[in-house]
């Protein structure tokens, strides 16, 4: 086991959504321990302006690009990993939209898969074979509390997020003989900027189900990721309630379903 601190320090590490909320925190974390960054997201503006508040780097990247443009992503990030070879990659952009089922248009599902899934799969399929060459190194997806349990008004995003789940389990035998950690976290809700435009929208039911969990802040969950990368831990789950919420679903999952049909009933 290493501490953050020193498992990061001179690592070049790749960094999706790395302009606002969790992505940021972690990102001004890995820089104060030494890390090299290249920050990925869609707007140059906001990436640069989260570059900036960057110190203690070993250097800092910025690349504009939407992941969920596999053709985009094969092309420019084979050409910055040549330019500027990487130990780690945090697929950390996503969107979450709530809203029922059936009052959103089937495009918001496939807006969530096509971002917070395939997106994350057109990275990792990007980078792997890069660190396969390199000889090891250590991927990390950024899911959610609702990467193992659904609730009401999240049908597009638990899906993308079930896959990602999914997806990492597997991935994590694959790349274990190649040297390559694989690191799933799994966070409640977080106070981010995507947090506050979800909580515009989202439907009362939602917010009598999630209003008693307690919200974690951006840097923590930064904090908890790292730390569970140094530990070389698989799933890393942020504060005792998200703990004690998935041993929960995992252990009584109908009881886990009956507290939430509770809450949503009393607002119906």
């Amino acid at each position: 086991m290493s501490s953050p601190e020193a498992y990061f320090r001179g690592q070049h590490v790749l960094l999706t959504g790395g302009s606002s909320g969790i992505g940021e925190a972690a990102a001004v974390q890995l820089a104060a321990m030494g890390a090299e960054l290249t920050l990925i997201a869609r707007r140059e503006g906001p990436l640069r302006d989260a570059a900036a508040k960057l110190t203690g780097a070993k250097a800092v990247h910025v690349l504009p690009l939407d992941i969920s443009d596999e053709a985009a992503v094969n092309s420019r990030v084979a050409d910055h990993l040549g330019a500027h070879p990487a130990n780690m990659l945090i697929n950390n952009a996503g969107i979450a939209t709530p809203g029922r089922f059936l009052e959103q248009d089937t495009s918001e599902v496939r807006s969530h898969m096509n971002i917070n899934f395939f997106g994350m799969v057109h990275m990792t399929k990007a980078v792997v074979p890069h660190l396969i060459e390199r000889g090891g190194g250590h991927i990390a997806n950024v899911g959610s509390l609702l990467s193992v349990m659904g609730i009401y008004g999240y049908t597009a995003y638990a899906a993308s997020k079930f896959a990602m789940q999914g997806f990492s389990e597997c991935l994590r035998g694959e790349l274990k003989p190649h040297g390559i950690r694989v690191t799933m976290l799994l966070p409640p809700d977080t106070d981010t900027p995507q947090h506050a435009a979800e909580l515009e929208i989202m439907p009362r039911e939602t917010k009598a189900i999630a209003g008693s969990v307690k919200m974690l802040t951006a840097e923590s969950v930064a904090r908890s990721l790292l730390v569970g990368m140094a530990s070389n831990r698989f799933e890393v789950i942020p504060g005792l309630d998200g703990r004690m919420t998935v041993l929960a679903q995992r252990l009584v999952p109908g009881l886990v379903r009956y507290v939430c049909d509770s809450k949503q009933q009393s607002v119906s």
